[in-house]
C-alpha cells in the first residue's frame, strides 16, 4: 500500500467518486492540473492503485514529450499498447476486431490500414475503449497534457464525448501556467476539455502541510523556523519541498532551493560518480523514454557497462525501468537539467551519434524513427555531414506529408533549407518549392509567396534554364492569394524567355502579361512545359518530366483538350510509378477520370474504381484522402446522395479546423451535393460560408443558386459577364460554371442577344460534360444547358433534340440526378411543342422522374414532375396560346390576347404571379403575404385556425419527458447534481412551453390571428391591382377577376388549360 499523500486529501475523495462512478455507471473525462512537480501524477496513481485492489478495473497509461521528434498521437499510441498488454486473453482481439484496421496507425504495425485517415482513427479507438469497458471499467491516464499535439487533444475530445455513456473515465494531466501562455499553441483546445470535465486542481501545501512532507522525507521533523522557510522557499510545491528535504537531511541549506529545481538536480547529480552523470547526460539527449542498447551505442559505452550505471540512477530515484530494455526519467526536470548542462560540442556529437545509432537499428514500424532522426540531425549541426543532415530532414518531411501532418512537414524543410544553406542552390530551390507547397496547403498564402520569391531569385542566379521552368510551372499552379508582387506572371515571362525563342514579352509575344493560346496554338505555360518536358526525357530526370506533366495537365484545362488531358494524366501516372511517387500517380489517375468523364466517355468509372482500389490498398492517408474526396464527388452525381454526404464528413474531419487549401473545395462540393439535392438553404449557406472568396467565383455560385431556386429576378438576372481580374488558375478552374450561368441566365431572361452569347460560350463543350474545379464541381452535361436556351427561345425541335441527348449521356455515364432532370426538361419542351404523341411521352417521362427524384432524394424535381402530370390531368386540352406575366426589375410585362402592356410593380401582382404558376391548386394567404419567411414560420402561419400543437407534436413532448424523468432519477441515483439540475431546466421549459399552447382551462390555443391578417391584406391588394389593371389591358383584368378566388386560401382556375410564360 502506498504512503498517504500529504494535503491532497480532498482531491484523492474527488477521484475515488469518479472512479467509483465509472466503475458502477458511466465514467467522463477527469483533469489533474498545477504547475510542475504539484503532485498532479502522485495523486493519480495513489487514486487509479487503490482503484486496482478493490476492484477488477483495467487502468491504461499514456504520456507526452516535449520533443520536436514525438509523432503525432503519442499518448495514445503509449495507451492503446499498454490497454493491449494489460487485457485478458481474446478480450483485446474482440474489441480490436470490432474497432477495425485504423488502430494499427497507433500500434506502428506499417503503412497499410494503419495510416488511417483522421475521423476513422479517432472512431476506431473510441469503439476499441467503449468495447472493452462493457465487459469491465476503463480508465486512461494521459499525463502531461500541455506537451500534446493538437490531434491527441482533438481524439481526446472526441472520446470524452463517448465516455459519459459507458464505464469508461479518462484522466488527463498538463500544467495550467504553461498552457495559459499566449503563444502556447494548445492554449485555446484544453480550456474547451476542461468545460466538460471535472477539473482538481492541485495549489502547493499549507505550511503544517510542508513540515510534515519535510518530516517524512528527511526521517526528522524540522524546526517550526526551518520548516516555514522551506515553505516560503518553495511555495508548498511537494516535488521542491521532497528534493529540498532530502538535500537538508544531507547537510545542505535550505537556501540551495531557492535558484529552482534544476540547482537541486544538480546537487543529486553531483552524488553520482562522473561515468553515470555522463551516461545520464547521453540518456537526456534521446529523450524522456530510451532504449538501454540505444543509450549504450550512442555513449559509446559498453551495454553490459551501461546497465550497471543504470542501475545506480534507478536506485537514485532519477529513472524507473519501463517494459524491455527501456527507461523513462522519473521527471522530465530531471532530463531537462541534464540536456542543458551538456556543452554545446558535447551535445552536437552526441546528437550525431544518435542518428547513426537510431539509423543503423531503424524498424520497419515505428513511426518515430523518422521525426526522431530528423531532431537529432538537425541538433547535430556540424557534427553531422550537411547532405546527410538534407537528406534526414527532407525524407522525414515527406514522411510527415504522407501522414497529412502539414505542420510538421514545415518544420522539417524549414530546418533542411536552414541546414543547406546555399551551398547547393539547385537543391535549396526544388526544397523552398516543397516548403511553398506545404504552407500553401495550410493556408498560408502570403507565407507561401515569400519562399517562392526566394526559390524564383535563386533560381534565376544559377543560369540554369531548365530550374527557371521548373519554378515557373510549379508556381503557375500555386494558389495565387498572397501573390502581392505579380510573381506568378513575371516567372513564367522570364522562364518563356530563357526557354522558348521568338518575340520577348516587351514585344507583345506569348510570354506577354495576360497573353493566352490562339485557337489551336500553345499559350506561354504549355510552351514552357513542352521545353520542360521536353529537356526532361532526353535527359532521363524524371522529376523535372513529372512537374511538366504536371503542369501540361494545368496549362491545357480547356474544353477542347480533355483527350490531351487523358493521355497526358496517363503519362504522368507512369512517370510517378517510377518515381515511387504514390501520391501523384493516384493524384494523376483522379485527373485521368474527370477527363474521361468531361468526353462523355463511359470508361471514366473503370478509371475511378481503379483508383479507389490503389488508394485502399496503398493505405497512405494522403492517398486514401484522394479516394474519400472522389468518392464523395462520383457519388453525389450518380445520385449516392447519402453515401456522399457521408463522404464529405469525412473529408471534413481530415481537413482539420485551420484554414487550408482543401477547404475551399470541400466548401464547394458542399454546395455542389446541396443544389443536386434541392438544398437551396444549405447551398446558400454553404457558398456565403467562406468571406474573403474570389469575387467572380461568388457572384457565379450565388446566381446559380439563385436560378435554381427560382428567386432571381428576371429583370436582374445573375450575368457573370468579364468579371474583376483575379488569378488565372481559379478563373480557368471556375470557366465550366460560369458558362452555366451564363445558360441559366439567358434563357430564364429570354433575351436573343444573351442567348447567341450562351450559345456561342456552349459550343467548345458540345458533346462533353461541364467540369469544374479540376473535378470538385460536375454540372452537368452541355447538351441540358443548350436544350435549355434552345426552350427560351421556343426553338422546340432542337431543344427536344439537345435534352434527349443529354438524358442519353447522363444514361450512358450513371448520372441518374443529371437523368432526371434532363427528363424532365424534356417533358416540358415535348409539351410545349405539341406534336402527335408528344404528350404521351411526356406523361411517361414525368411520372418516371417523379418516382425517380423522390426515390434519390430530389424532392424539388419531383414537385416539377407532380405539378406538370397535374396540370395535364385536367379534362380540357392545353391552349397554345402566348401569354406572359414576366417581371423585369420593377416592371411588369404582361401579354394576353393578343396584346401586351407593361404597368409598375405592385405587391398584388407578386400575388397573381404566384397564383398564376401554381394553377388549379389552393395557396395560403400567408405564403403570399410572407413569401420570403422562414419554411417553419410560413409553416406555422400557414395552419389558419388549426391547433398550436396537434396530436403529433403532443406525443413527441410527452415521450420527451419520460425520457428527462428516466435520466434525471438516474443522474439523482449516481450522485451527478449538475446533470440531474440541466435535465429538470430542460423539463421545465417544456411545461412551460405546453402551458403556453393551451387556453382557458386546459382548452388547446388556436392559430388564427394571422391566417386573418393575411386575408384581409391580400385580398385587398389583389383587388387594387386588377382595378389599376382595368385601364390597360380590360380583357386581361377580366379574365383574372373571374379566374381568381382570395381569402384564407387563394386559388387560380381558369375555365381552359391556360399556360403562362412567368
Amino acid at each position: 500500500m502506498e504512503t498517504a499523500l500529504i494535503g491532497r486529501e480532498h482531491s484523492l475523495r474527488m477521484l475515488r467518486s469518479r472512479l467509483e462512478r465509472a466503475r458502477a455507471s458511466h465514467g467522463g473525462l477527469v483533469l489533474v492540473t498545477g504547475e510542475a512537480g504539484i503532485g498532479k501524477t502522485s495523486l493519480v496513481r495513489s487514486a487509479v492503485a487503490e482503484a486496482r485492489e478493490h476492484g477488477d478495473m483495467l487502468v491504461v497509461h499514456g504520456s507526452c514529450w516535449d520533443s520536436d521528434g514525438t509523432p503525432g498521437f503519442w499518448p495514445w499510441t503509449q495507451a492503446v499498447r499498454s490497454l493491449r498488454r494489460g487485457s485478458a486473453a481474446g478480450e483485446w482481439e474482440a474489441a480490436a476486431t470490432a474497432a477495425g484496421g485504423a488502430l494499427s496507425v497507433l500500434l506502428g504495425e506499417g503503412t497499410g490500414a494503419g495510416d488511417a485517415l483522421r475521423f476513422e482513427l479517432f472512431d476506431a479507438v473510441t469503439t476499441l475503449l467503449t468495447v472493452m469497458s462493457r465487459s469491465r471499467p476503463v480508465t486512461v491516464v494521459l499525463e502531461d497534457l500541455h506537451w500534446a499535439d493538437a490531434a491527441s487533444l482533438h481524439l481526446l475530445e472526441f472520446t470524452a464525448q463517448h465516455a459519459w455513456f459507458e464505464r469508461l473515465l479518462v484522466i488527463g494531466t498538463y500544467r495550467e501556467m504553461e498552457v495559459q501562455r499566449p503563444d502556447h499553441p494548445l492554449r485555446p483546445l484544453l480550456p474547451r476539455l476542461a468545460a466538460r470535465a471535472t477539473t482538481v486542481a492541485l495549489t502547493g501545501l499549507a505550511p503544517p502541510q510542508v513540515e510534515e512532507l519535510v518530516a517524512r522525507t528527511a526521517g526528522s521533523r524540522p524546526d517550526a523556523a526551518t520548516a516555514a522557510e522551506v515553505c516560503a522557499r518553495t511555495g508548498g510545491n511537494p516535488y521542491f519541498v521532497e528534493e529540498t528535504a532530502r538535500l537538508w537531511s544531507a547537510g545542505q541549506p535550505v537556501a540551495a532551493v531557492a535558484p529552482g529545481v534544476r540547482a537541486v538536480v544538480h546537487r543529486r547529480l553531483a552524488l553520482l560518480g562522473t561515468p553515470t552523470v555522463r551516461l545520464l547526460g547521453a540518456a537526456a539527449v534521446l529523450g524522456r523514454r530510451f532504449a538501454r542498447g540505444t543509450l549504450a551505442r550512442t555513449a559509446g559505452t559498453p551495454e553490459p557497462v551501461a546497465a550497471g550505471l543504470l542501475g545506480e540512477t534507478v536506485a537514485a530515484g532519477l529513472l524507473e525501468p519501463s517494459a524491455g530494455d527501456a527507461y523513462v526519467f522519473t521527471h522530465d526536470l530531471v532530463r531537462e537539467s541534464l540536456y542543458d548542462g551538456l556543452a554545446e560540442e558535447r551535445r552536437r556529437h552526441l546528437h550525431a551519434a544518435a542518428v547513426r545509432t537510431l539509423r543503423d537499428t531503424a524498424g520497419a514500424g515505428d513511426r518515430a524513427r523518422p521525426t526522431d532522426l530528423a531532431r537529432h540531425a538537425y541538433f547535430a549541426g556540424p557534427d553531422l555531414d550537411a547532405v546527410e543532415a538534407v537528406d534526414i530532414l527532407t525524407a522525414a518531411a515527406r514522411h510527415a506529408v504522407s501522414r497529412l501532418a502539414s505542420e510538421e512537414a514545415v518544420g522539417h524543410y524549414r530546418r533542411a533549407l536552414e541546414r543547406l544553406g546555399t551551398g547547393d542552390p539547385h537543391r535549396h530551390v526544388l526544397l523552398a518549392l516543397d516548403l511553398g507547397a506545404e504552407l500553401q496547403l495550410l493556408g498560408e498564402h502570403e507565407r507561401s509567396w515569400l519562399v517562392y520569391e526566394d526559390a524564383a531569385t535563386l533560381a534565376s542566379g544559377t543560369g540554369d534554364a531548365g530550374l527557371v521552368g521548373r519554378v515557373a510551372l510549379t508556381l503557375h499552379s500555386a494558389d495565387g492569394r498572397g501573390d502581392g508582387t505579380g510573381l506568378k506572371s513575371r516567372a513564367l515571362r522570364e522562364a518563356h524567355r530563357v526557354l522558348v525563342p521568338g518575340p520577348r514579352p516587351a514585344d507583345g509575344g506569348p510570354g506577354a502579361p495576360g497573353a493566352s493560346a490562339a485557337p489551336g496554338g500553345a499559350g506561354p505555360v504549355e510552351e514552357v512545359a513542352r521545353r520542360v518536358v521536353a529537356a526532361a526525357r532526353a535527359a532521363g530526370d524524371d522529376d523535372a518530366l513529372h512537374l511538366g506533366l504536371w503542369a501540361r495537365l494545368h496549362a491545357v484545362w480547356e474544353p477542347r483538350t480533355a483527350a490531351q488531358r487523358v493521355d497526358v494524366a496517363a503519362e504522368l501516372m507512369e512517370v510517378s510509378r517510377r518515381r515511387a511517387d504514390v501520391w501523384m500517380e493516384h493524384l494523376a489517375a483522379s485527373m485521368r477520370w474527370v477527363a474521361l468523364l468531361e468526353l462523355d466517355d463511359p470508361a471514366f468509372l473503370r478509371q475511378f474504381y481503379a483508383m479507389v482500389a490503389g488508394a485502399d490498398a496503398c493505405g497512405l492517408p494522403r492517398t486514401r484522402m484522394i479516394s474519400v474526396i472522389d468518392r464523395s464527388v462520383v457519388y453525389a452525381f450518380m445520385g449516392r446522395f447519402p453515401e456522399a454526404d457521408g463522404l464529405l464528413a469525412r473529408t471534413l474531419a481530415l481537413s482539420g479546423t485551420h484554414a487550408n487549401y482543401y477547404q475551399f473545395f470541400i466548401g464547394h462540393h458542399r454546395w455542389a451535393l446541396s443544389l443536386l439535392q434541392g438544398g437551396f438553404p444549405e447551398a446558400e449557406r454553404a457558398h456565403r460560408a467562406s468571406p474573403g472568396q474570389d469575387p467572380l467565383y461568388t457572384h457565379v455560385l450565388a446566381g446559380i443558386t439563385a436560378l435554381e431556386q427560382g428567386t432571381a429576378s428576371t429583370g436582374a438576372m445573375p450575368w457573370p459577364g468579364d468579371g474583376p481580374p483575379g488569378d488565372s488558375v481559379l478563373e480557368r478552374g471556375i470557366a465550366p460554371l460560369r458558362v452555366r450561368l451564363l445558360a441559366q441566365s439567358a434563357a430564364a431572361s429570354r433575351d436573343p442577344a444573351r442567348c447567341r452569347q450562351a450559345h456561342a460560350a456552349l459550343e467548345p463543350y458540345r458533346g462533353q460534360w461541364l467540369v469544374s474545379l479540376f473535378g470538385w464541381d460536375i454540372s452537368g452535361p452541355a447538351a441540358l444547358w443548350s436544350g435549355l436556351l434552345h426552350a427560351a427561345e421556343e426553338q422546340w425541335d432542337a431543344a427536344v433534340r439537345d435534352f434527349t441527348a443529354a438524358r442519353q449521356s447522363a444514361d450512358r455515364l450513371h448520372g441518374r440526378p443529371w437523368s432526371v432532370r434532363a427528363r424532365t426538361e424534356l417533358a416540358r419542351a415535348l409539351l410545349a411543342r405539341a406534336g402527335s404523341d408528344d404528350e404521351t411521352r411526356a406523361t411517361a417521362l414525368l411520372r418516371d422522374t417523379e418516382t425517380e427524384a423522390r426515390e434519390l432524394g430530389m424532392p424539388h424535381i419531383a414537385d416539377q414532375s407532380h405539378n406538370l402530370l397535374r396540370s395535364l390531368t385536367s379534362s380540357a386540352r392545353p391552349v397554345a396560346v402566348e401569354r406572359e406575366f414576366v417581371r423585369h426589375g420593377t416592371v411588369w410585362r404582361l401579354r394576353y390576347a393578343g396584346r401586351t402592356v407593361h404597368v409598375p410593380d405592385a405587391k398584388g401582382l407578386a400575388d397573381l404571379h404566384t397564383l398564376l404558376g401554381r394553377p388549379g391548386q389552393d395557396v395560403p394567404a400567408t405564403r403570399l403575404l410572407y413569401p420570403d419567411s422562414a419554411p417553419m414560420a410560413a409553416a406555422a402561419a400557414a395552419l389558419g385556425s388549426d391547433a398550436v400543437l396537434d396530436d403529433e407534436a403532443k406525443s413527441r413532448y410527452r415521450r420527451r419527458l419520460e425520457v428527462l424523468d428516466d435520466e434525471i432519477d438516474r443522474a439523482a441515483a449516481s450522485g451527478d447534481d449538475n446533470t440531474a439540475a440541466a435535465y429538470d431546466r430542460e423539463r421545465e421549459a417544456l411545461l412551460t412551453e405546453l402551458r403556453a399552447a393551451a387556453g382557458l382551462a386546459g382548452r388547446p390555443r388556436r392559430l388564427g390571428d394571422e391566417t386573418d391578417r393575411a386575408r384581409k391584406n391580400v385580398t385587398a391588394r389583389i383587388r387594387d391591382s386588377l382595378r389599376r389593371l382595368t385601364p390597360h389591358h380590360p380583357e386581361l383584368a377580366a379574365h383574372l377577376q373571374a379566374s381568381v378566388s382570395t381569402g384564407a386560401l387563394c386559388r387560380y382556375a381558369p375555365a381552359d388549360e391556360t399556360r403562362w410564360r412567368l
